[in-house]
């Protein structure tokens, strides 16, 4: 008797142990998903999510271009942006969220020459994230342009309706230069969270069609004045502007929260263009979420 008695407590201290045993590689596994993979498809989910955000603003450059330039009046189109993305649904993880926001006059635009000084304000259409593993980004349609943002610095990833003819024959420098002015409706300005959220974008009217001759300097004051540099300066060099010479025709500065573009005077030298400034300004109108707000 003492003997069956011994063998079955036996038993059950092995069947507790390999219990615990199985409980602790459980555990382990567990533990090990958690800590090294969660991360990785986090960040991998969170990119992604950060690429299908790029294409979407991208596309939303393209239908407030295409409305600037038909000008058909009341007529709304929608588009719509991913703001985020979900956890994982049985490991412990973060949502991704996202901000979408109308700006206005979150920027300016200066033009000056002998006789006047005009300042245009210019409006914004923001997105920016708040990711939990992938670095975050932002995505702004600026004056024309879409702008992607990092901690790193900015970059343009669709440019601006800016063209530069510069006839060396006459020395004369014509710039066009058409921007687009958001400006917001009623106060759906602003939406955040992870799901798709809707913006409407309508076209109002062009505000500004005006020629500026002999313009001594132009400022663009805007948040991404790095990008704007990179752009300006070599849409002006393609058009075979001297701005790497002693003197330069065109002398850029990026002030950190303005790009400044000043043009030396032809009663100076010869060397130097008579610049004129081809300005318009269309006016388009946006309101995040659904329905429209007249």
């Amino acid at each position: 008797m003492k003997k069956i008695i011994k063998k079955t407590t036996d038993s059950a201290v092995v069947g507790i142990v390999t219990a615990i045993l199985l409980i602790g590689l459980i555990v382990l596994v567990i533990s090990i998903v958690q800590i090294v993979y969660v991360p990785i498809i986090m960040e991998q989910r969170e990119a992604e999510h950060m690429d299908r955000v790029a294409e979407q603003f991208a596309f939303l450059t393209s239908v407030i271009d295409n409305q600037a330039a038909e000008g058909n009046k009341g007529i709304p189109i929608a588009t719509f942006v991913t703001l985020g993305s979900k956890e994982l649904g049985l490991l412990a993880s973060s949502k991704a969220f996202g901000t979408l926001e109308v700006l206005e006059n979150s920027g300016a635009i200066t033009i000056q020459n002998e006789s006047m000084t005009n300042t245009f304000q210019i409006g914004t259409i923001c997105y920016s994230s708040n990711n939990a593993y992938y670095l975050d980004q932002s995505y702004t349609y600026d004056a024309g342009s879409m702008i992607v943002s990092q901690s790193q610095g900015n970059k343009m990833m669709v440019r601006p309706n800016f063209f530069v003819d510069y006839n060396k024959t006459r020395n004369i420098v014509n710039i066009s230069f058409d921007v687009v002015n958001i400006s917001s409706i009623g106060s759906k300005i602003i939406a955040a969270g992870y799901g798709i959220c809707g913006i409407q974008t309508e076209f109002i009217d062009i505000s500004t069609n005006i020629t500026y001759t002999d313009v001594s300097t132009m400022t663009i004051a805007t948040s991404f004045s790095p990008a704007w540099f990179v752009f300006i300066s070599r849409s002006l060099i393609d058009a075979g502007l001297k701005l790497e010479v002693d003197p330069p025709q065109v002398i850029l500065t990026d002030m950190g929260n303005a790009l400044k573009l000043d043009f030396p005077s032809p009663e100076y030298s010869e060397f130097y263009p008579t610049v004129n400034i081809i300005f318009k300004i269309t006016e388009i109108q946006a309101q995040v979420g659904p329905g429209w707000v007249e």
